[in-house]
């Protein structure tokens, strides 16, 4: 697995540092050589091989996603152009209908370390209530609790809460009722430093991670 991978290389990283002490067109302009050679380059070698791997996994299709690297600054109060992370997303295609929940795996290379992750950050409104009526059902409920429980014994970190109050009107066991708090569901590995992305094994590590924490998208890519 890797496919000829060897890792993201220290000046990428070393870029993203450079970035964030020196953020602005000028400095990007005057380095948009090590960005596209150290930085974009590897990124996209490294989505094709976690994508192919993905697709063999799941044993379906995946659809990969690289974020820009500009900063979308138009209601932001931090008007710095770029982003000082490396970030993609590998989604789990809907079925024919296309109604399916939108969940993904997600990596995130920044310059403190390395994240993966797997979910959705927002459930749209057919979605939600498909999540709401699983929450509600007393088997699926449970198992949810239980899988959410079982992952934070792995060490995994768990998506907050999108709501302060349990939403009214819902028919639910108290031990659970909880979970109708989120509005996106998603469970994070946090790892400082970046020895899970440097090395050969980079597509195996993020993988291994992908795999830990499938079981929250699979219960999506299930409603």
């Amino acid at each position: 697995m890797g496919g000829g991978f060897e890792g993201f290389p220290k000046a990428g990283i070393k870029f993203l540092k450079d970035l964030e002490q020196n953020n602005s067109r000028d400095w990007f302009n005057d380095n948009k050589k090590t960005y596209e050679q150290s930085v974009k380059a590897l990124a996209e070698h490294f989505l094709s091989e976690v994508q192919a791997a993905l697709e063999k996994k799941l044993n379906g299709e995946v659809v990969p996603k690289l974020f820009r690297v500009h900063r979308d600054v138009r209601f932001s109060k931090d008007k710095t152009p770029y982003n000082t992370h490396v970030r993609m997303a590998f989604f789990g295609k809907p079925g024919k209908t296309g109604q399916g929940t939108h969940s993904g795996f997600y990596f995130s290379l920044d310059t403190k370390g390395v994240f993966y992750g797997a979910g959705s950050m927002n459930l749209e409104k057919q979605a939600l209530e498909k999540y709401r009526a699983a929450v509600c059902d007393g088997k699926r409920g449970a198992s949810l609790d239980k899988m959410m429980k079982a992952l934070v014994k792995k060490g995994c970190r768990l998506s907050e809460p999108d709501l302060k109050r349990v939403p009214s009107g819902y028919d639910i066991d108290p031990a659970y009722a909880h979970l109708l708090q989120h509005k996106g569901l998603a469970a994070w590995i946090d790892n400082k430093g970046h020895a899970k992305a440097t090395g050969q094994d980079a597509v195996k590590q993020a993988v291994s991670a992908f795999t830990t924490v499938r079981p929250i998208h699979d219960f999506l890519m299930d409603l």
